[in-house]
């Protein structure tokens, strides 16, 4: 297949190796010519995974007009940071009316709308999403890795599949959509929350990993009333698990670096990467019911400019301190 792929940060470099692995036909847009230069002649991406080397040969085109990457194409991946989504894709009017995977976790800026949500608005109808826990540096390494296709026809996975699948990259199919794909939006906020008490000991954040969980399980519900997945599954809680424990994690080690005392901005500057957490948590602020959900009003008020780490921590404490079993 001919694909569009937009996006060369590290999610989006995983997920050209799994396409030209699967010997597509690679359109790929990025953000600068100097990468769409070094991509396009010597497969290599200059700043990101450097060492890995892409099939030059399957790389049709690269470069930043998107109106080339669509061009001739039968789908679209769409790996942007979600706070580029819209600035990415408002370079065109209109968007080809065919498949596209999104698999970008996290808000518009000040709005409550994923990506999938911002394709409908557009007029697409053909939108699935793919979600789990899969850090790029393992997939890249080729290392065993299960992820969740989120789409209303089993059809759509089926394209997904012969897109990505690999010995080591297992797809699975959910129909639950949008709970899918706001569970990859919360579990950024959350794992920042799992960074700021991380000098707090393996123990304790177990303890208040429990309490994520639920708390999670209990927004989505919230969120996204009508879909009813199973929650104890690898696009969900094991998407949570991976991303506040693994060191690769963004949004825990920006997490880390509030609780050193870091302002949010000097923790963004010094992570020098995207944290999709801290920019949805700065949006989830628009949803009414925020604060009925202690542990996800904490981290949203801790990411604030102004907040202090220890209101996070003792709000923790607080909130581990009423745990009861049974």
């Amino acid at each position: 297949m001919k694909v569009a792929l937009i996006g060369a940060g590290s999610w989006g470099c995983a997920l050209a190796s799994l396409l030209l692995a699967n010997k597509h036909v690679l359109h790929w847009w990025v953000h600068r010519e100097d990468i769409a230069e070094s991509l396009q002649t010597l497969g290599i991406h200059p700043s990101i995974f450097p060492e890995y080397t892409f099939e030059v040969s399957q790389i049709e085109w690269a470069g930043t007009k998107l109106s080339e990457a669509l061009t001739g194409v039968e789908a679209v991946v769409l790996a942007l940071p979600s706070r580029y989504v819209e600035e990415v894709l408002s370079m065109e009017e209109a968007l080809p009316r065919i498949l596209w995977i999104s698999c970008t976790k996290g808000l518009l800026p000040n709005k409550l709308q994923t990506s999938s949500e911002y394709l409908k608005q557009r007029g697409i109808e053909s939108i699935a999403v793919l979600s789990g826990p899969s850090h790029a540096e393992e997939v890249i390494s080729r290392l065993h890795t299960w992820v969740v296709v989120g789409a209303p026809s089993t059809a759509y996975y089926a394209t997904a599949e012969k897109l990505f699948s690999q010995p080591y990259f297992h797809l699975l199919y959910s129909p639950y959509r949008a709970s899918l794909e706001w569970v990859g939006v919360l579990k950024n906020i959350y794992a920042i929350g799992m960074g700021v008490v991380a000098s707090w000991g393996d123990n304790a954040r177990a303890a208040l990993a429990t309490v994520a969980l639920q708390e999670l399980e209990a927004v989505l519900k919230a969120l996204v009333p009508k879909e009813k997945p199973t929650f104890l599954s690898p696009g969900w809680a094991g998407d949570f698990l991976v991303t506040a424990f693994s060191n690769h994690s963004r949004n825990q080690r920006f997490g880390r670096l509030l609780a050193q005392g870091y302002t949010a901005k000097a923790a963004l500057q010094h992570l020098g990467m995207v944290a999709e957490g801290y920019y949805a948590a700065q949006t989830l602020r628009l949803w009414k019911r925020y604060e009925e959900f202690p542990l996800l009003a904490a981290v949203i008020q801790a990411v604030r400019e102004e907040a202090n780490p220890t209101f996070f921590q003792k709000a923790v404490l607080r909130i581990l301190s009423d745990l009861s079993e049974g």
